[in-house]
């Protein structure tokens, strides 16, 4: 486990940690590893801009051991940090990448699990990074015609669907692994759902949004209800991952991505829309994900605020919104990014806290 102190490549003066964080990081630590996934089937909601700097928050900035993994075959996170000498360095020989890929890779050729992880550290962000690979799209046939094997029992199909909780079991020597996902309901993020401790919803403030709280919930209760048949009937259980029946990610949250603020042909600002729908979605959360949610928790993590070009500005330099050292309007906008994954990182401590079995 990590020593609980700041990242040493931090690039900024932060404040002291607080007690609150300190007690809830000491608490989490008693739990083991926690693994979330960051979720939605819906894209363009800012999964992989929250994933990245929510675990430079809680990295750089409190000292937590992080590994994330891009399990999305856009790779968009590790487009994020990685610097563009090392991107094109690293995917100029696809026989040689250490990626994603090099975890399923030998599964599906009848090798077995990966003996090792194919960890890279990026000091930039404080974190680890299982890099992402467009080929792992390739494997999704292999998880869906395995997924039938699964659901009667069949060890080949258990242990192909069970290949990102070998993953996590691998990597004991962090305090949470997170998952960014692509925007499906497809058999990979299946598998990486079924694996996790938790899921957290990342959502754009729009119908569509909303829908897709409804589509998680329905697809979890028919995944689960699967795997557990499948497990109840397993013909060799000694070969699998340890995962017991029942066992299912709890949800952790959600994190609403506000709109930048427009106009209308006479100035006013299109606001009604939005306020309408934010304040359906505790409705719909409570309606559609309450059977996994934690008890006597607030499941609003947090908002995202339109930072302006803070963001993409974030990407250029590969580095986190809350060090982005450029001067003018950046230094106000750093310290609103500080301030908000702060608070974010707080409020998801307390639910992984609360929600750790």
């Amino acid at each position: 486990m990590s020593t609980g102190k700041p990242h040493k490549s931090r690039k900024a003066n932060f404040p002291a940690v607080s007690g609150e964080v300190t007690k809830l990081i000491n608490a989490l630590r008693v739990k083991g590893t926690r693994s979330v996934c960051f979720f939605n089937n819906k894209g363009g909601v800012g999964k992989t801009t929250l994933v990245a700097n929510l675990a430079a928050q809680l990295s750089l900035v409190w000292g937590l051991k992080i590994l994330v993994v891009d399990a999305d075959p856009q790779c968009n996170l590790t487009q994020y940090v990685l610097s563009d000498e090392d991107f094109i360095e690293t995917y100029r020989d696809s026989d040689a990448i250490k990626s994603i890929f090099s975890v399923i890779h030998p599964l599906s050729i009848g090798k077995g699990y990966s003996a090792t992880l194919p960890v890279r550290k990026i000091p930039s962000f404080g974190f680890d990074v299982v890099i992402g690979d467009p080929r792992l799209a390739l494997k999704e046939d292999l998880l869906a015609q395995d997924w039938r094997d699964a659901k009667s029992g069949g060890t080949r199909g258990l242990r192909t669907t069970f290949v990102f909780s070998d993953l996590i079991k691998k990597a004991t020597n962090y305090d949470i692994v997170f998952f960014d996902m692509g925007p499906s309901l497809g058999a990979i993020n299946r598998s990486v759902l079924l694996a996790a401790n938790h899921f957290v919803v990342p959502m754009s403030i729009d119908i569509f949004s909303i829908w897709a709280i409804k589509n998680i919930g329905d697809a979890l209760k028919i995944w689960q209800r699967d795997l557990d048949n499948g497990l109840k009937l397993a013909e060799d259980p000694s070969e699998l991952p340890k995962v017991t029946t029942g066992s299912r990610p709890s949800f952790l949250g959600y994190v609403t991505q506000q709109h930048k603020e427009r106009l209308e042909k006479d100035g006013t600002r299109i606001v009604e829309a939005y306020n309408a729908i934010s304040k359906t979605i505790p409705e719909q959360v409570k309606q559609n994900l309450n059977h996994l949610s934690i008890k006597n928790s607030d499941p609003h993590l947090g908002d995202i605020k339109h930072l302006a070009s803070l963001a993409p500005k974030s990407q250029t330099l590969h580095t986190p919104m809350i060090t982005v050292t450029l001067k003018g309007s950046y230094t106000g906008l750093r310290k609103q990014a500080r301030t908000l994954y702060q608070n974010i990182g707080t409020h998801f401590l307390k639910n992984l806290v609360a929600g750790a079995r």
